[in-house]
């Protein structure tokens, strides 16, 4: 922990005498240089040689004092698109860094948030869908199906909502999915549904089965 004061106090320290600049959301909000969570360091830059310089000083005065040393092969560089190639380029030698992320996730979520949140997030649809896909439903009662529903399906995409704001179409691709299991007898076989998916999502009281409506939620 003091270790992470400490690394957290010489960026803040360089950040305040103009050596190294963080990253804004909008005009007039306070610049970000760093997010601290678990064991990630998440160093938040304008891609530039003085940034790059002044950042690989502090890494360095941090190695001395605490006795640790950076894991260079884990580490990695993710930019924006706007960003310039050469300065990306000029980023990473400076910093002797050989990686450049290319994942679409961190943590379990999307780090690059595009035009389209349906391509973003269809992620979670395919994973509802693969859980479903495994369960038989001749070998469930009415009550294990709900189980399976509320306890599974429905918790998959609550992570996601935490943070961002699913649109309706998302919300209702993965309702119909589960409305569809709900109703079927066997694998691959659709079966009538005789109550709508909207009356399902109310509460027993009231005459449904208490599932979400994923996008309400």
């Amino acid at each position: 922990m003091l270790c992470a004061e400490g690394f957290s106090s010489l960026l803040n320290d360089a950040e305040m005498n103009g050596r190294i600049q963080g990253v804004s959301i909008c005009a007039g909000a306070p610049s970000i240089t760093h997010l601290l969570f678990a064991d990630d360091s998440l160093l938040l830059l304008k891609a530039n040689d003085g940034n790059a310089t002044h950042l690989r000083h502090v890494l360095q005065i941090y190695e001395i004092c605490s006795g640790q040393k950076i894991n260079k092969e884990k580490s990695f560089i993710v930019s924006s698109k706007n960003t310039q190639p050469q300065a990306k380029r000029r980023f990473m030698e400076i910093l002797d860094l050989t990686q450049e992320s290319m994942n679409e996730r961190y943590l379990g979520l999307p780090v690059y948030m595009g035009r389209s949140k349906a391509s973003v997030f269809g992620y979670l649809k395919e994973r509802v869908w693969k859980r479903i896909q495994g369960w038989k439903e001749k070998l469930l009662s009415k009550a294990g199906k709900e189980t399976l529903i509320k306890g599974v399906a429905q918790s998959i995409p609550s992570y996601a909502m935490s943070c961002f704001d699913l649109t309706k179409s998302l919300c209702d691709e993965m309702g119909k999915m589960t409305c569809r299991y709900w109703w079927a007898q066997q694998d691959k076989e659709n079966k009538m549904h005789w109550v709508s998916w909207e009356k399902m999502c109310r509460r027993k009281e009231e005459g449904g089965l208490g599932y979400r409506d994923l996008h309400l939620f």
